[in-house]
This record gives structure tokens, sequence and C-alpha cells, in this order.
């Protein structure tokens, strides 16, 4: 009996043993097991994580970049109606200093230039000129015989238009003060370049 004990021991050990090593394969399968959904869930919510951090940086991207459109839409028009506002401040002046000058001594001198010029310019002896109203005696002193001299109240300014036939030539304050307009702001360092 004792034998049989022994044997029933050494029978229970085995079982024992063999029952230990299927316990540690079943845990060290289910630890792999888990370990392994352990990665792929990691893996996913890495990827979610990633996915989202790329949608809001092109998010804020694409906000910023909408922000920076429109600060660059309001600086540009704030600095043309500034632009605007500085040229037509300029041109006032010069407008009022053209005045002085047409109502100063040297005008009659410049009319009187001015009407030979534009002869030359027609290649004639005659024209019909246009001029403001007040110019038209200091005209009328400088124009050779046989020409016409008519108010014009398109002439703000002053100066001289001349019309030989069918060619006329424009030499008044006006077109000349209007024509650097462009220049002016071309050459003004007033650029709005963003």
């Amino acid at each position: 009996m004792i034998e049989e004990n022994e044997r029933a021991a050494k029978f229970m050990q085995a079982i024992q043993r063999d029952g230990e090593k299927r316990r540690a394969a079943i845990m060290e399968s289910i630890d792999q097991e888990v370990a392994a959904e352990l990665e792929k869930v990691k893996a996913a919510a890495a990827a979610k994580a990633r996915q989202m951090g790329d949608y809001e940086k092109v998010r804020m991207q694409e906000e910023t970049n909408r922000k920076l459109s429109r600060s660059v839409v309001e600086t540009g028009a704030e600095l043309a109606a500034r632009r605007t506002e500085i040229a037509a401040q300029v041109f006032a002046a010069c407008e009022e200093k053209l005045a002085e000058f047409t109502a100063g001594p040297d005008y009659a001198d410049h009319l009187a230039k001015s009407v030979a010029s534009l002869l030359q310019l027609l290649h004639a002896d005659k024209a019909d000129f246009y001029a403001r109203e007040a110019d038209l005696p200091a005209v009328k002193a400088a124009v050779p015989a046989g020409c016409t001299v008519t108010a014009d109240p398109t002439i703000r300014l002053g100066g001289l238009r001349a019309k030989c036939g069918s060619v006329e030539a424009d030499d008044t304050l006006d077109v000349k003060l209007e024509a650097q307009k462009d220049w002016f702001l071309q050459n003004s360092g007033m650029s709005i370049a963003l």
C-alpha cells in the first residue's frame, strides 16, 4: 500500500506538473494575445492621434492663411486709401501752386510761349485757340493775326488747347498735371506690394 500511495503521489505530482506547464503555456498565450491586442490598440490610437494631429494642423494652417489673407487684403485696402489720400493732398497742393503761377507775372509769357509751341506742333501759321475765360486777354495779345481765341470752361487750371483743321494739340496745365499722376504713383515710393 505504501507503494501504491507513492505511486499515487508520483502520479499526482506528474498531473500537477503537467497542469502547471499547461497553465503556464495558457498564461503565456494569453499574455501574448493581450500584448498583441494592446499593440493593435496602441497602433490604432497612434494612427488616430496622428490623423487628428494632421487634421488639426491643416485646419490651423487654413485658418491662419484665411486670417493672413484677410489681413493682407485689409492692409492693402488701407494702404491704397492712404496712398490715394496722400496723392490727392499732393496734387491739391500742386493745383494751389499752379493757381499762384497763373495769377503771377510770368504766366502771360508762358501763354505766349505756349501759342508759339502749339503753332509749331500743328505746323500752322493760324489755329483756333481755347483758353480759360480769365486767360483770354493774355492769349489774344499773344496769338498772330488770323487766329481765333475761344473761352473753354473745361480748362480749369490754365494753359491752351489749339486746333488746326482736324488736328488738335493740348498744352493745358490740366492735362500736364493729370499726366503726372501715374508718374507720381510709380516713382513716389508709395507702392503697395504686400
